[in-house]
């Protein structure tokens, strides 16, 4: 009976030990099939299929290097085929007609196969596949393929051959038709293999329920417990089989022994007795090494495991549950619910309960209270009591939330995108590349375009340069398609464009290329904007300012011609009252003929200023850039503004701290000052006006005469700053900018001719521009105003020594010298003609060129001086005259051009035959200073030949 009971107790234990190790084995192979479906949801998650070919495979690259070799991944297309996989040997592999492959394409949901051989090497896999969204994200549209996990059978020799198994023990995977897929031990002939019939029919009989068969196999019996994967599907079945007769073998042996000493010899019963007993001990020691090789395999396993009786009484726990629970390491014995607090608080203590009083196997996750580790548990009634499997679950479900959360952002910023880029006053198209497909469009594209836009770019043109369909999507000018085929950038680029309807426009198209961190070409993006309006207000700006050009021009050639129209008989009454002063002798013919020349002279001050401003805006002064010394210029502006000064009882001084040379223009930089203390003389009745001259940095020696005649080509030496003060009334804040603008005057609302027109600080402006010298003003009202001109300073240069002027035209020679006159108005001809001759010339005077040259034949006498109109009868010029009478003359006779012209014609000409200009009209003292100042220069330039002369031929 003993031998009997310890046979029963046996075959229950092997019994109970083999659905454990069915349950350990399952329990693995769900575990590593819930890390395939893990890495399977977190590759469609994360985009990798969508990120295209090149990306995609550098991330199965990666992955195959952190990923154990039973597990790999493939991505398939729509059609079936492999184009990226961790394995290389499964590129180009068709799935298209796999049924789980078809399966996971139509539902889109999470579908695992049975495991089955695969080509080309046949090992045996189980596939987890999932379908992943096409590229472009369009909700609603099919997947763009499927991605798939392939378990290799491999797992089971790789994660449980190296632990300790019980003798006579085989751990089988098998498919559907019964078929061997792994084995362990490892058999690889046994692979593909049929199991035994009689195991089959029971496996198939147990109708996916745990069971455990006996059935004879070779001659000896075996135990078999099986049940259906828990991956799925239950078309692949898991079973473990253990040898009965080697299992029961000891208690076999014993029993028979103790059998046949009970038959052989009742005399030796106490001898048999112990001896039966020794055997016993035996049969206990082999039972303790069984159990001690069950405990190893519940060491070796990556579960924490825990065996509770039916009185909740810790029986067993291995180091897995020793190291997840600290304080489970002397708990053996104790009451399960007070040491296994983390895992049976609350709502867990309750499930587990249940499992144990209904005999249920469950499965749930927990937090544990104090620790706050998840923890994932299953609980497996035995025959003893209930078994605990638990692991830490907190990283996975940190994992989760983590996805999770970020599903959620990736979600919230693709509708903030998606809302932003609807939402633009620009179109936008993006498209892929290198296919061109247009990925990305936006309802302004679509309202400008008039429609939905070519599927891809490049669409839409007729390959000749217009794109007659898309101004966006061609191969000639189209920027998108040049963005996406050339890397090229195009920015802004006016294309015209007919919508479908039929209307034109014109769109402002810019296209940019995005690369990839690997420098190649993902993406072209292209942005719309309608300017037609913009276009349209560009004509009429346009329009407008042709007109406002044309409108100057024309006011330039009134005002030139008007002032030429007007000077010559100005010039004719200059002339005249010139003359009449030694024909009115008394004090009150004296006076009126001093208030006529008063007249003329406001007169003439006005038509300058006039012509002035029309010179200047027509383009007409070009600035004869040289360096002279600045105190000459204010020497001759004060001598001719002391007068002035003098009976308005003003104090006028020029402070200068050193002798300074400047770059600039003589004549024009001169009228800018003169303009600025004629403006500080009108508006000061009382204090003082003053010049000032203050000299910023300074010139090394060579900076500033090297010829360069460009503009403003000391400003990188010293400066001048050349201010013009006076106490007078000032200008208000709100007046500051508004002075320099034509006709503008202040505290003159009479607009009193006498005080000028309110041309000279526009002049002044013009002129600061020409020759880029900076014009600053500062003043207060009631207090004055300050000025200040900043010119560049030049290498200091010994300044000429001045020309003596003639006192009068004779030169101390015989003759009186004789002086030639050319004018085709006779009133100011015959006006010269008088005043020359009061100087005490001999006149030659003629209408015309030819006139001129015939009289100078025709005297036999070369003029000493020539004074010419520039503009003469039948379109011919003045120059020609003074060139013609050289030639006669065989030397450089003294010449001047009387002119009225307001253009650069007559500046031009003159210079090319060193000519200098006289504007009417003219004063005759102005007239007789320029005529002394060429007389003077003719005789220098005489003496120097005469000298040259002497020292050729010395006496």
């Amino acid at each position: 009976m003993t031998q009997h009971s310890l046979r029963q107790d046996r075959v229950s234990e092997v019994r109970n030990d083999t659905l454990r190790l069915l349950d350990l084995l399952d329990a693995e192979q769900q575990r590593i099939a819930a890390e395939a479906r893990q890495v399977l949801a977190t590759i469609v998650e994360s985009g990798v299929p969508q990120a295209g070919s090149p990306s995609c495979q550098q991330t199965m690259d990666r992955l195959r290097a952190r990923y154990p070799a039973y597990l790999s991944v493939e991505v398939a297309d729509r059609q079936g085929r492999v184009w990226c996989a961790t394995d290389p040997v499964s590129l180009g592999i068709d799935l298209g007609g796999i049924r789980t492959f078809q399966s996971a394409l139509a539902t889109g949901a999470l579908t695992t196969g049975e495991y089955g051989l695969r080509d080309p090497n046949l090992r045996p896999i189980l596939p987890f596949r999932l379908a992943y969204p096409a590229p472009d994200g369009t909700p609603g549209a099919p997947p763009g393929g499927v991605v798939t996990v392939l378990l290799d059978a491999r797992w089971l020799e790789e994660n449980l051959g190296h632990r300790p198994l019980p003798p006579g023990m085989e751990m089988v995977i098998a498919d559907r038709q019964g078929h061997v897929v792994a084995r362990l031990p490892e058999a690889p002939d046994a692979i593909g293999q049929p199991l035994p019939t009689a195991m089959l029919q029971a496996m198939r009989a147990a109708r996916g329920a745990r069971s455990v068969a006996v059935f004879d196999s070779g001659g000896a019996e075996r135990m078999v417990a099986s049940a259906p994967l828990d991956t799925g599907t239950s078309e692949s079945m898991i079973a473990i089989g253990i040898d009965r007769d080697a299992a029961l073998r000891p208690v076999h042996d014993a029993m028979a022994f103790s059998l046949a000493l009970f038959g052989g010899v009742l005399l030796l019963t106490c001898l048999g007795a112990a001896w039966g007993m020794r055997q016993f001990l035996r049969v206990r020691e082999r039972m303790l090494e069984t159990v001690v090789e069950k405990a190893s395999v519940l060491e070796s396993t990556t579960d924490a495991v825990a065996e509770l009786d039916r009185s909740w009484r810790v029986v067993f726990v291995n180091e897995r549950a020793r190291a997840l629970l600290p304080d489970s390491g002397s708990v053996v014995g104790r009451n399960g619910r007070q040491a296994f607090a983390e895992l049976m608080a609350g709502e867990s203590g309750r499930t587990l309960q249940q499992a144990m009083e209904h005999r249920e196997a469950v499965e749930f996750e927990t937090q544990g209270p104090r620790s706050g580790v998840w923890f994932a548990v299953r609980a497996f009634p035995s025959r003893k009591g209930l078994a605990l499997y638990f692991r830490d679950a907190t990283e996975r479900r940190r994992l989760e939330d983590e996805r999770t959360l970020l599903t959620r952002q990736l979600e919230a910023e693709r509708r903030l995108l998606t809302a932003i880029l609807d939402h633009l006053p620009s179109g936008l198209l993006v498209a892929e590349a290198p296919s061109g497909r247009i990925v990305k469009v936006n309802d302004t594209a679509l309202r400008l375009l008039g429609g939905p836009p070519p599927p891809v770019a490049g669409c839409g043109c007729d390959g000749a340069g217009a794109c007659n369909v898309g101004a966006c999507f061609g191969d000639g000018r189209c920027p998108l398609s040049r963005a996406l085929r050339h890397g090229e950038t195009v920015e802004q680029e006016d294309m015209p464009y007919t919508r479908p309807d039929g209307t034109t426009m014109t769109l402002a198209v810019s296209a940019i290329p995005v690369r990839g961190v690997d420098g190649r070409m993902t993406l072209a993006i292209c942005t719309l904007r309608d300017v037609g309006e913009r276009k349209a207000m560009e004509l009429a700006l346009q329009r407008a300012k042709d007109e406002a050009d044309e409108a100057n021009r024309a006011k330039s050639k009134f005002l030139a011609a008007a002032s030429h129209d007007l000077r010559q008989p100005m010039q004719s009454m200059f002339l005249f009252t010139g003359i009449l002063h030694r024909f009115i002798h008394d004090e009150q013919g004296q006076r009126s003929l001093e208030m006529l020349e008063r007249g003329l002279d406001t007169l003439k001050g006005l038509l300058d200023s006039l012509l002035d401003v029309s010179r200047l805006d027509a383009g007409a002064v070009d600035p004869r850039v040289e360096p002279f010394p600045l105190n000459s210029l204010l020497d001759e502006i004060a001598a001719s503004y002391a007068p002035i000064l003098e009976s308005k009882k003003l104090a006028f001084r020029i402070v200068q701290d050193r002798a300074a040379t400047v770059l600039s223009d003589r004549v024009l930089l001169g009228r800018m000052v003169r303009n600025l203390l004629e403006n500080a003389v009108k508006y000061t009745e009382r204090g003082a006006v003053q010049i000032a001259v203050h000299v910023q940095g300074g010139r090394t020696k060579g900076d500033g005469a090297r010829g360069d005649k460009a503009r403003g080509d000391g400003a990188q030496g010293g400066q001048v700053r050349i201010e013009v003060s006076d106490t007078g009334i000032g200008i208000p804040p709100d007046q500051l900018t508004r002075i320099f603008a034509e006709f503008h005057q202040l505290n003159n609302p009479e607009r009193d001719r006498a005080r000028g027109l309110g041309l000279g600080l526009a002049i002044v402006q013009r002129l600061s521009a020409i020759l880029d010298h900076p014009v600053e003003v500062k003043s207060q009202p009631d207090r004055g105003s300050v000025f200040a001109i900043t010119v560049p300073l030049a290498e200091a240069e010994a300044p000429p020594a001045p020309a003596p002027l003639i006192p009068s035209a004779f030169t101390g020679g015989s003759e009186a010298p004789r002086a030639l006159l050319v004018d085709d108005d006779a009133i100011v001809l015959l006006g010269l003609r008088d005043m020359f001759r009061e100087w005490g010339y001999e006149v030659l005077i003629a209408g015309s060129t030819d006139e001129a040259v015939t009289k100078v034949q025709a005297d036999g006498r070369m003029p000493d001086v020539m004074l010419v109109d520039y503009r003469l009868r039948e379109g011919r010029v003045g120059t020609e005259a003074v060139r013609r009478v050289r030639a006669m003359a065989g030397r450089d006779v003294p010449a001047m051009i009387l002119t009225g012209e307001a253009g650069p014609e007559c500046e031009t000409d003159a210079a090319a035959h060193g000519l200098e200009v006289v504007r009417k009209p003219v004063t005759p003292r102005q007239l007789r200073r320029v005529l002394e100042r060429a007389m003077a220069k003719q005789a220098k330039t005489a003496e120097a030949m005469t000298g040259a002369e002497d020292e050729r031929f010395p006496l």
